[in-house]
């Protein structure tokens, strides 16, 4: 999907699927890996409509997002339930523009806003008290366990968020050395911090105590908060990953914020209170995985290079990642959680 007109074409000629009138009034919300449009009926309810980027996730992929989303509904957790259509399919595939995009739609969460906003977060806006935080990292606990008693059913086909995908030879997101705004010296220092985090990653544990299904994307932008309630909300880029990236994810773009240490105090606090028997060691690849996030970001923005978003990650994000890479000293630091190819020791802080 090219163009926000080509797309909303698209969504108007697949809304009868839905028992939805053509002419119904449509608006775009977002443009970033998708587009995402507010549709009203003529009834006057609300939906979240998400026209998919073109090749970027499979049949089998977004059926799986669809199931696992409706058994977190089944346990509780607040999160977007897909719609179907009037014969039951979970999405539709459309052919626009001689290609082929694939369109959702959910319900509309009502009085809703994202929490945060990354552009505002790195120029340390203190909207957010640490009180917000602890309340989005009770909701993030809470995933994670239903995440753990659901598991990886037969059916999940997800990508993994683990040394590879972070940082192997096709990380999931991207190359980040080839974004083109990058110099020589830039690159080089990538690479180095590529192979480091490899290494650390590899031995960090997989068992399930700490490695499972995760959000893998969890910005403030991606938690709508309605009615004092935080909503997980962009399951696009799910997949299995270690528990502490989805926190990581959380803090990324405050990492320059002066409250850092307050919101990650409440973060960390909120979602002890649903996970209180951690194992040892927990917390310890923060950096680790810090660093890794960042980079993911600018492999996203070289896979996109001219795209509005990925413009933004090359002026506002590069800068947070040098720095980032300029800090990072594994040599220093000793992983001290147990091995991906040993059995958990099952300690307890």
């Amino acid at each position: 999907m090219h163009s926000a007109s080509t797309a909303e074409a698209a969504l108007r000629a697949v809304l009868p699927r839905y028992g939805i009138e053509e002419t119904a009034e449509v608006s775009l919300v977002k443009y970033r890996e998708n587009h995402v449009y507010r549709v009203t009926d003529a009834s006057g309810r609300d939906y979240a409509a998400r026209i998919h980027r073109v090749g970027y996730r499979s049949t089998a992929q977004l059926d799986t997002e669809a199931n696992y989303l409706l058994a977190l509904a089944g346990r509780g957790l607040r999160v977007p339930r897909l719609l179907p259509t009037t014969d039951g399919a979970a999405n539709v595939a459309h052919g626009s523009g001689g290609q082929q995009v694939v369109i959702d739609l959910q319900d509309w969460i009502d009085q809703a806003a994202p929490m945060g906003d990354i552009a505002l977060a790195l120029d340390g806006d203190r909207t957010l008290a640490e009180s917000d935080f602890h309340a989005l990292g009770g909701e993030l606990g809470k995933l994670h366990v239903a995440c753990q008693r659901i598991g990886v059913p037969g059916w999940f086909a997800r990508g993994a968020w683990d040394a590879a995908g972070l940082a192997g030879p096709a990380p999931l997101w991207g190359d980040p050395a080839k974004l083109p705004s990058l110099d020589g010296a830039q690159r080089e220092a990538i690479g180095h911090a590529m192979a480091a985090l490899r290494a650390r990653l590899a031995a960090l544990p997989v068992d399930a105590e700490c490695f499972g299904v995760i959000h893998a994307d969890l910005t403030p932008e991606n938690v709508l908060v309605s009615h004092g309630e935080p909503t997980l909300i962009d399951f696009d880029d799910f997949g299995t990953g270690w528990h502490l990236f989805d926190l990581v994810t959380v803090l990324f773009f405050y990492t320059r914020h002066p409250l850092l240490a307050e919101y990650r105090r409440g973060l960390e606090a909120g979602y002890r209170a649903q996970r209180p028997q951690l194992p040892a060691g927990f917390f310890e690849p923060w950096e680790d995985l810090l660093l890794a996030r960042g980079l993911t970001y600018l492999g996203w923005a070289a896979e996109r290079h001219g795209d509005e978003e990925a413009t933004f990650i090359e002026t506002r994000v590069v800068p947070v990642v040098m720095q980032l890479i300029g800090q990072y000293q594994p040599a220093q630091r000793q992983p001290s959680q147990t091995p991906a190819n040993a059995p958990a020791n099952g300690g307890r802080p």
